[in-house]
């Protein structure tokens, strides 16, 4: 006779409140030791906020939330259940890291590892007189460097944390999770942002967690391809509600609903002429302190071309974009024209960005929570000359127009920080398309959409680069590049190449 294994968590009947409304009513749900599950759904269906709940975020407004965890000194039942959301914010709040694009004060930023100390991860207070063991410390610092180790971060120990890129983040956010030696692991969406070898080795990392019965992993969001193995269990959600529990066994992917259509990978792409200048480099190395992350670069966008911009976590493609969009001072000495003009000839941030439509990581978590989606997106206008004037009736009906474009016109009324991480990114893609850019910079813009969203995307994008848009166009997966896309800049080992994409 088989054995059950001891409950850990359980959900008993429970109504979570979320803002002014309940979510997930009247949940049962139960996770066992030894047990590891998968939690899908669509964008926007609740699976963050379902991770939310299970640490203690949420009220509970009826019902019961149960732990059952080898107690730990010092800490809460909540506390042993580590959730890294996709939007990074945890980490953000922690290591006051909020933009890369605009900082200028690189000296005083904090480093990696002291985001990484015992004090920062255990969050110490240095005023609080508590009595702790001399070996505590030597073990959790023991733990500390294996895990430094086993993730493979050693180089960004001195790396200062906005330097850090969005993958690096990742990594960085991970190793603080391990070394907590937590109950319950969440991961939200964790794949997305690494590059495909290092989504090899996290899944590698999260097959051993699983061997060694280290924690029990709930995993949300992820491709069913980027699945470790090791998985026991499938949870899916749908409108803030669990419908479905399985055993992985057991489980079958939900089907695409109203999926659209992707562009066919078989189309002409447009013939290009000789198109106007609108990027320029010449010979300019790039460095973040003294530390040099790209030598020689010499790279010319013309008008009409569509460029993906390749390479591993931390090679400077978000650097990169920043000398074009961003207020990075070393540009000012650097050999860089945008639109025609020498950076630093006179002309301010708002004279670049009023051509310029963009989406990035860093956007979404800079964005003003508490706009509606319709006023994020008229937003956008006010890249032109960065005054806060009322948008005329044309920009809202344009606005309007956009959202209807791209399927979110429920969004319209609904505050930006209420969206899922997938449609936050549509609404900046919206953004950024309202004030028909001359050039459209997309930074990992497929980050936190599910199937159907990605593929709205793609093919959203690949209408404009076939209409004439110049876009450059961050990713780390060949398969999330539109097919009209012409050029690809790789980045690696400090060198920039490009080349043209075959169709």
């Amino acid at each position: 006779m088989k054995t059950e294994r001891r409950a850990i968590l359980q959900l008993r009947q429970a109504t979570f409140r979320l803002g002014d409304k309940r979510v997930f009513p009247q949940t049962d749900w139960t996770l066992r030791l030894g047990e590891h599950w998968a939690v899908t759904g669509p964008t926007a269906a609740g699976k963050t906020i379902f991770a939310r709940a299970l640490r203690g975020d949420l009220p509970l407004v009826a019902g019961a939330i149960e732990y059952d965890f080898p107690p730990v000194p010092r800490r809460e039942p909540e506390d042993q259940i580590e959730c890294l959301l996709a939007d990074g914010s945890d980490f953000d709040t922690v290591a006051g890291a909020s933009s890369r694009w605009f900082s200028l004060d690189q000296e005083e930023s904090l480093l990696t590892r002291e985001c990484l100390e015992w004090g920062a991860v255990e969050n110490i207070n240095p005023f609080e007189v508590v009595r702790r063991r001399r070996a505590d410390r030597e073990r959790w610092e023991k733990r500390a460097r294996e895990v430094i180790r086993w993730l493979g971060i050693q180089s960004l120990l001195d790396k200062p944390v906005l330097a850090l890129s969005n993958g690096e983040r990742r990594k960085v956010a991970l190793a603080r999770a391990l070394m907590r030696a937590p109950a319950v692991l969440i991961l939200d969406d964790p794949f997305a942002g690494l590059d495909a070898a290092y989504r090899e080795h996290l899944r590698n990392i999260l097959e051993t967690l699983i061997r060694q019965r280290a924690t029990t992993l709930l995993v949300i969001g992820a491709q069913p391809a980027d699945w470790p193995r090791g998985l026991t269990h499938v949870l899916r959600i749908e409108r803030f509600r669990v419908v479905r529990q399985s055993s992985l066994a057991e489980w079958r992917p939900a089907a695409s609903v109203c999926a659209p259509s992707a562009p066919s990978k078989t189309a002409p792409r447009p013939r290009l002429k000789a198109g106007t200048e609108l990027v320029h480099f010449e010979d300019v190395d790039i460095f973040w302190e003294n530390q040099r992350l790209l030598t020689g670069v010499n790279w010319t966008v013309r008008a009409g071309e569509s460029w993906a911009i390749m390479g591993p976590n931390g090679s400077g493609k978000t650097t990169l974009l920043s000398f074009i969009i961003g207020d990075n001072p070393q540009v000012f000495a650097k050999n860089v024209r945008i639109f025609g003009q020498p950076r630093g000839s006179g002309e301010s941030v708002w004279d670049i960005r009023k051509h310029i439509g963009w989406v990035s990581p860093e956007l979404s978590r800079s964005c003003d929570p508490n706009l509606t989606g319709l006023e994020t997106v008229l937003s956008g206008f006010l890249d032109a000359d960065g005054a806060d004037e009322a948008p005329s009736a044309k920009q809202r009906a344009q606005a309007r127009l956009w959202l209807r474009k791209l399927g979110l016109g429920e969004l319209g009324k609904r505050l930006f920080g209420e969206m899922s991480t997938g449609e936050q990114r549509l609404i900046l893609l919206a953004r950024a398309l309202v004030k028909r850019p001359r050039l459209l910079v997309l930074d990992e813009p497929c980050q936190g959409l599910d199937k159907t969203q990605r593929e709205r995307l793609i093919a959203e994008v690949d209408r404009r680069i076939r209409q004439g848009t110049t876009a450059l166009y961050v990713t780390h997966r060949r398969d999330e590049i539109p097919p009209g896309m012409t050029h690809v800049l790789r980045l690696k080992n400090g060198r920039a190449t490009t080349g043209v994409l075959s169709p």
